[in-house]
């Protein structure tokens, strides 16, 4: 990188590709650049990248403010989004929740009790001799 390049990159005038971006950042994973660039405020061109990818080029002068913020840790970056192997092995592909067995203790008493009196409310309701036929003219 000569003077001049320097000079761009400090006066923003530089952009970059997303392969460039890669090369800058190499701590953040491939399809989490545009998520990192936009949570980290990282300028981007509304003009098509020159590598005819449709990617957005970024703002040079942002990308290595970030890659600086991200050294130091104080950039805004998920641990899922890292590509460095201490944030792999920290965050090893979660499985889906443990689910808890339903068990018959003590937790569970006040609903066994309700529902063991709404069930006899309703058996007893339907076979009690003076609930005016509900069953048994139905029955017959």
């Amino acid at each position: 990188m000569g003077a001049a390049d320097e000079q761009d990159l400090e006066d923003g005038e530089g952009w970059l590709t997303k392969a460039e971006v890669r090369k800058v950042w190499p701590q953040i994973r491939p399809g989490s650049i545009r998520a990192v660039a936009r949570a980290n405020g990282v300028r981007t061109s509304g003009a098509p990248s020159p590598d005819l990818t449709r990617e957005p080029t970024y703002h040079a002068a942002d990308v290595h403010q970030v890659a600086a913020r991200i050294a130091r840790g104080e950039a805004d970056v998920a641990s899922w989004q890292r590509a460095d192997p201490d944030a792999a092995r920290d965050d090893a592909t979660p499985g889906p929740p443990v689910r808890q067995p339903v068990s018959w203790g003590p937790d569970n008493v006040p609903g066994l009790i309700l529902l063991a009196i709404v069930v006899g409310l309703i058996l007893w309701g339907l076979t009690s001799p003076d609930n005016h036929g509900t069953v048994t003219n139905f029955v017959r």
